[in-house]
């Protein structure tokens, strides 16, 4: 289709004309004159901004060259203005150019956006970024939290993101400019307290730690540290708003700091070092925001965060600085109460509160797309009816990043239709999500079945456990009895064949997440029951099926796994830097290097070489006992390190 501008914003031209282009449409200036061969009259576009807090679409089909069709947008706020575009492209896709329509929706959040993760080993290039902010663009979502513990440039510390693919400062000013032509407010997130574990490694960062991911409150040399982090990462960006982190410091306190100082409370040491860094960025002219998980743990019983009795009132506790937003993270509640009763005790904290929920690429090497579902379902519908006007939908990819980002879209969706509806429903997401990927929504609806067969529950991840656990060890063989892998992940497979098969018009980022996971599907179905089969076999005694496990089913194992490490590796490489890379490397590199092992041991035995194989003679024990009557039977465990070993690591 072909699009005229007649009116609109200074500035929405060329971001306009970049969404249409994606899409195989194109956009003219007034007066331009079309290129030739191009005899499709054009609609005519006009673009406002309102103060009304809505988007709208009002198309009105023409009857030929007199009376040309004509469109007219009107948003509060630039991205909502290119969702509005994109809606009408959605809806001229779907019903032609000759039906006339209107579209309006509520705005119900003034700022809501995504955190992406680039801190845990997948540090996401510079494009991938750029094509982030062009479907937030589209979503009409406005704000992009970076979260970049160690990965950005700090010259003063040269050892500061060494080696993690850390993005310059040119870098990010690049991308903040281009985030703010699409009305998009890129916003740094740092740590300026715990999760500093790569960063206090070196010996050059020596005499900062107090446990070895906590800086040392309190410390002169610690807050010319900081200054010079809060300066270099906020330096690039357009905004004056900076997420400081300061959640989950568990041991504060505990480890150098109390050797040095003695026991001093947590209260005291958060409430010094807070007011200490908000010193800093007054004198950087900056907004801070934190986590709140370190104030709403001051009055737990237990030092937890979500065990306070829902009715508690808060009014009287210990609180942040005024001028410090907190922003309440909570991924796991199903329940709309417990939202409404923490963001209401989040607000006798502070009159300043921002809500984060999750995408849950965090689970292993396949989304959590049912936990996503269950947990932002209830809370945006309590962040809507509490008034909270902003939201954030977190990317973690904790344990190295095993599940590309690009596997939670669904999620990243999910949570932008809840900025534009009371309540979305599922049919609103599918076109949605099939607009914008040319995927269709049952199918990525696929890559969260990985971890859900018969018998699991929300945070199970048998899809990682059973393609990292040792195949003669088998860590995690007594926790799968009677489930038939085999045909689930063969079943799998199957399915996403098909849909690769039947969408050759998704996207190309789209299909490379969907062949990602037809090779992981394909690898699991033969490497997740070999170990009960050894196991068995040996038990037995059964010689010949030892053989053919050793001669046939393990090599097909390790074919099956190189072909998904390669698959991984491409998508890695359109997603994110290389570097981080070489952890998932070592991860299939020890794996294969172990099935090569027990295909020699096992050979050895059925060839009379050796007497025995003592680690299938260990009894296979549950790595979480189950109990009886007890439906849930799988488990989850998400460290690399506790999978493939029982041994340290």
């Amino acid at each position: 289709m072909i699009f005229r501008l007649k009116n609109a914003p200074e500035g929405f031209e060329g971001p306009a004309a970049e969404l249409l282009k994606e899409r195989g449409h194109r956009l003219y200036a007034s007066g331009e004159d079309m290129l030739p061969g191009e005899a499709q009259p054009p609609v005519e576009l006009c673009a406002a901004l309102t103060e009304e807090k809505k988007v709208s679409v009002v198309y009105t089909a023409g009857s030929g060259d007199e009376t040309p069709s004509a469109a007219a947008l009107c948003a509060c706020g630039r991205a909502f203005l290119f969702r509005a575009l994109m809606r009408l492209v959605r809806e001229l896709e779907k019903r032609g150019t000759g039906e006339s329509f209107q579209v309006e929706e509520k705005v119900w959040l003034d700022r809501n956006g995504v955190m992406l993760d680039c801190s845990r080993n997948s540090v996401l290039t510079a494009e991938r970024i750029r094509w982030y902010i062009r479907l937030e663009a589209s979503l009409g979502m406005n704000t992009l939290m970076l979260y970049t513990e160690d990965t950005y440039e700090v010259p003063e510390y040269p050892y500061f993101g060494a080696y993690r693919g850390r993005y310059s400062a040119s870098e990010l000013r690049e991308l903040s400019e281009y985030a703010d032509r699409f009305g998009i407010e890129m916003i740094p997130c740092i740590q300026a307290l715990a999760h500093l574990k790569n960063a206090l490694r070196w010996e050059a960062m020596r005499g900062m730690q107090d446990t070895d991911d906590i800086l040392m409150a309190g410390g002169e040399e610690v807050y010319r540290f900081l200054e010079a982090c809060i300066r270099r990462a906020t330096e690039p960006f357009l905004t004056k708003r900076v997420h400081l982190g300061m959640d989950e410091a568990w041991s504060l306190g505990l480890g150098s700091y109390l050797h040095k100082n003695g026991y001093h409370p947590k209260t005291e040491i958060m409430a010094d070092h807070l007011e200490r860094v908000a010193e800093i960025c007054r004198g950087l002219g900056l907004k801070p925001m934190i986590w709140s998980d370190m104030y709403l743990r001051m009055s737990s019983r237990d030092n937890d965060y979500y065990d306070i009795p829902l009715d508690s009132d808060l009014s009287g506790a210990v609180k942040p600085p005024e001028d410090v937003t907190l922003v309440y993270w909570d991924y796991y509640h199903t329940d709309e109460n417990f939202y409404r009763q923490y963001l209401r005790m989040h607000r006798q904290l502070s009159d300043q509160v921002i809500f984060a929920g999750g995408g849950w690429v965090w689970n292993g090497l396949s989304p959590n797309l049912k936990g996503a579902k269950d947990t932002t379902e209830p809370a945006m519908r309590a962040v809507k009816k509490a008034g909270i006007r902003e939201a954030v939908c977190t990317m973690w990819q904790d344990d190295g990043a095993e599940t590309p980002m690009g596997a939670g879209l669904t999620s990243i969706v999910r949570f932008a239709e809840h900025g534009f509806a009371e309540e979305v429903s599922e049919e609103a997401l599918k076109e949605e999500f099939e607009f914008l990927t040319g995927a269709s929504w049952e199918g990525f609806g696929l890559l969260g079945e990985f971890d859900r067969p018969q018998g699991s529950a929300f945070y199970d991840n048998p899809s990682k456990y059973l393609l990292y656990q040792d195949a003669l060890i088998g860590l995690f063989d007594g926790q799968i009895g009677g489930w038939d892998t085999q045909a689930y992940y063969e079943g799998l497979k199957e399915k996403l064949v098909k849909e690769l098969a039947e969408r050759p018009e998704a996207g190309d980022y789209a299909r490379r997440i969907l062949s990602l996971y037809v090779r992981l599907a394909d690898a699991l179905s033969v490497k997740a029951p070999l170990g009960e089969a050894l196991y068995n076999a040996y038990e037995k005694k059964d010689m010949a099926g030892l053989r053919r496990l050793a001669q046939e089913q393990i090599p097909l194992a390790m074919e099956k796994i190189r072909a998904y490490r390669d698959e991984r590796e491409a998508l890695w490489q359109e997603e994110s830097r290389i570097f981080g890379f070489e952890v998932f490397d070592i991860r299939i590199g020890g794996l294969l290097a172990r099935l090569e092992s027990a295909k020699k041991r096992v050979e050895a035995f059925v060839n009379g070489e050796t007497e025995r194989l003592p680690e299938l003679e260990e009894k296979r024990l549950p790595f979480r006992p189950v109990q009886e009557g007890e439906e849930h039977t799988l488990c989850a465990c998400n460290s690399w390190k506790m999978i493939v070993s029982a041994s340290p690591v």
